[in-house]
């Protein structure tokens, strides 16, 4: 799309702090995580799929450029869309001009950042070459070369990566006479040192013209082609050349798409954003949404003055932020294992006492705590799917729910029993975590918590930040 960032000196240009910049550390991420999951992709077909060739859909968001937006670009934001919102996926806009890369060399501490990040919360990362305003990728082919030659060094090792070496090309910039060419000798560059990592190539007219790409493909292996679309700009006809090109056996991953017009700020265009996600999912074609910043506009996924960290209630997000959070929300499949309207004991892993109504109270307001485990039906809980890859969790003595009492969402906030009314205090994700699964509460992101990870009958329940321990760890035993 044809996004026109105006520099004004004053009000627009956020300024922050560069981070230093650490070599990227390995850490074991997460059993469950997505990576340690599917490992390193690859291309089959014109299918991105994971290490076990199984088709894989990968979901997310996209920064802003980070010279702009960059506060919101940390693990700390990049955690809570994981938790709460199910990404799989960010990806960081280096931009070229307009105060970027070309300009400020340093604004690749921000890609580090990310990157890290990524690793850390074990999610996959597209790296962004962000060409927009110079048309041709050729124009700073050199600095691509150097920028990708230190990326593809540093993460080499990491299967996280993802490159994507042409954000929009456009203008006079077409697939045979400018892309193609500059493709063939970029990627070369990377695959000397990354051998197997996915490649992403734009396409001319702002990445709409794959059918020119899938005409005269590149001799790779491992190399994706972009579609960006705008929702209210583009439709059926785009969704036409994505199927002819995959249809030639090329492989498309949707880098950037919005819900506004192609100027970023028309809409948003909720009623035609839902077919383009649809047509995505029944397709498995990966993306990734434009963007995840509090900029006033209609793609902009934060509302002005949004936290840079996360924790977003659905005040401090636009209109289609919520609508992309629910898209990501609903095309995530259930947790491992969990059979809406079964009934399950959940025993706490790090005391192995079990989640129990206190004195098998059946009033709103019942506390929530742990106690031996008995077999009562005050430790009986009906795990019920409400959408959204959302579940309410009710006691099976008295119908009442989970919930968090006064819709808090600070560390320490009660959890009682109380009627289900489809709050957002009562709806929790379920995350399976090795061979246990931990609960995250919708309204705050925070996890069903022991308190003080005590051991003992009575010890209350609670939302807490997720922290890994045992205290948030819940093993659940089916017993219908």
């Amino acid at each position: 799309m044809f996004k026109k960032m105006i520099a004004v000196f004053c009000a627009l240009i956020i300024t922050f702090m560069t981070v230093s910049f650490v070599p990227p550390q390995k850490v074991n991420a997460e059993a469950n995580s997505v990576v340690a999951q599917n490992g390193q992709l690859r291309v089959s077909g014109n299918q991105l799929v994971n290490q076990a060739g199984e088709a894989i859909q990968l979901k997310g968001m996209s920064s802003h450029g980070v010279q702009w937006f960059g506060q919101y670009v940390n693990y700390d934001s990049m955690k809570w869309m994981r938790d709460n919102w199910g990404i799989t996926i960010f990806r960081v806009a280096m931009y070229t001009q307009d105060g970027g890369y070309i300009n400020d060399p340093s604004q690749k501490n921000k890609v580090k950042e990310a990157v890290q990040a990524a690793i850390d919360l074990g999610i996959y990362v597209i790296i962004d070459w962000h060409v927009l305003g110079e048309k041709d990728p050729n124009i700073y082919k050199q600095q691509a070369k150097g920028f990708f030659t230190e990326m593809a060094n540093l993460y080499k090792d990491y299967p996280n990566v993802i490159y994507e070496i042409a954000n929009e090309p456009n203008g006079y910039a077409t697939w045979n006479g400018h892309i193609k060419p500059y493709a063939e000798e970029m990627i070369p560059v990377i695959r000397s040192i990354d051998n197997n990592a996915i490649i992403i190539v734009g396409t001319g007219t702002w990445s709409q013209d794959v059918h020119d790409a899938a005409n005269n493909p590149i001799a790779q292996s491992n190399i994706m082609y972009t579609t960006h679309f705008y929702a209210g700009t583009h439709g059926a006809w785009l969704r036409d050349r994505i199927d002819y090109a995959r249809s030639k056996g090329i492989a498309v991953f949707v880098t950037e798409w919005g819900t506004s017009d192609a100027s970023g700020d028309g809409g948003p265009f909720l009623a035609e954003s839902k077919v383009w996600t649809d047509f995505m999912k029944d397709r498995k074609l990966s993306w990734t949404n434009w963007s995840l910043c509090d900029k006033t506009e209609a793609s902009a996924a934060l509302a002005p003055g949004a936290s840079p960290y996360g924790g977003w209630s659905d005040g401090q997000l636009t209109a289609s932020g919520k609508f992309v959070r629910d898209q990501i929300k609903s095309e995530t499949p259930p947790s491992d294992g969990i059979v809406s309207g079964k009934t399950y004991k959940m025993v706490n892993v790090g005391s192995g006492k079990a989640l129990d109504a206190a004195a098998a109270g059946t009033a709103n307001g019942t506390n929530v705590q742990i106690w031996d485990d008995n077999g009562t039906g005050a430790q009986q809980w009906i795990i019920t799917d409400v959408g959204g890859g959302l579940y309410k969790v009710t006691n099976a003595n008295s119908n009442t729910g989970l919930d968090v009492a006064e819709m808090g969402t600070a560390n320490g906030s009660n959890v009682q029993l109380w009627s289900y009314g489809g709050g957002s205090n009562q709806k929790w994700s379920i995350v399976k975590v090795g061979s246990a699964y931990k609960l995250i509460a919708s309204n705050s992101g925070k996890a069903l918590d022991v308190a003080a990870a005590g051991t003992e009958n009575g010890t209350n329940v609670q939302i807490w930040d997720d922290n890994g321990t045992n205290a948030q760890k819940w093993n659940l035993f089916q017993l219908n």
